[in-house]
C-alpha cells in the first residue's frame, strides 16, 4: 500500500469510515425434482453450479426413484460419469417426500441415473464449474 493510500485511509477510519470487505461468494442450493408424468424423469435434466454449490433432489410422488452417481451400479455405462478421483454418490431408495443432497466440490460433469428407472431413460447431469 502506498504512502498516501495508506493516510488517506487512516483519515478516513479517524472519521468513522471503514471500507468494506469484499462479499465472499455463497454457495446456492439448486433444486431437481422427480416426475412421473408421462414418464419418469429428473427436472430439470441438466444444472448448471460452481464448486461448493449444492444440488438437492426431492421425490414429490409416490413412485420410488433414487440418485445414483456410480458406474458399478449402472446397467449402461454411458448413463453415469464421474470426474477423475471423484468418489461415487447413491441416495438409495428415496420414497415420497424424500430429499438427498449433494455439494459438489470438484469441477467437472457428472451424469447420474434413477437406478429403478435407468431402463425408461431417467438420467440427470450437472455441470460444476
Amino acid at each position: 500500500m502506498s504512502l498516501h493510500r495508506r493516510a488517506f485511509t487512516k483519515t478516513l477510519a479517524a472519521l468513522g469510515v471503514t471500507a468494506a470487505a469484499p462479499a465472499l461468494a455463497q454457495a446456492k442450493t439448486i433444486e431437481v425434482s422427480m416426475k412421473n408424468n408421462p414418464k419418469a424423469i429428473f427436472v430439470p435434466a441438466t444444472v448448471n453450479c460452481k464448486v461448493g454449490d449444492t444440488v438437492s433432489w426431492t421425490n414429490p410422488g409416490v413412485i420410488t426413484h433414487s440418485v445414483t452417481c456410480d458406474p458399478a451400479q449402472a446397467v449402461d455405462k454411458g448413463n453415469v460419469a464421474l470426474p477423475a478421483g471423484v468418489a461415487p454418490f447413491d441416495s438409495g431408495n428415496m420414497e415420497e417426500s424424500a430429499t438427498f443432497t449433494h455439494t459438489f466440490a470438484a469441477k467437472g460433469t457428472y451424469k447420474y441415473f434413477c437406478k429403478l428407472h435407468e431402463a425408461m431413460g431417467m438420467v440427470g447431469t450437472v455441470v460444476v464449474s
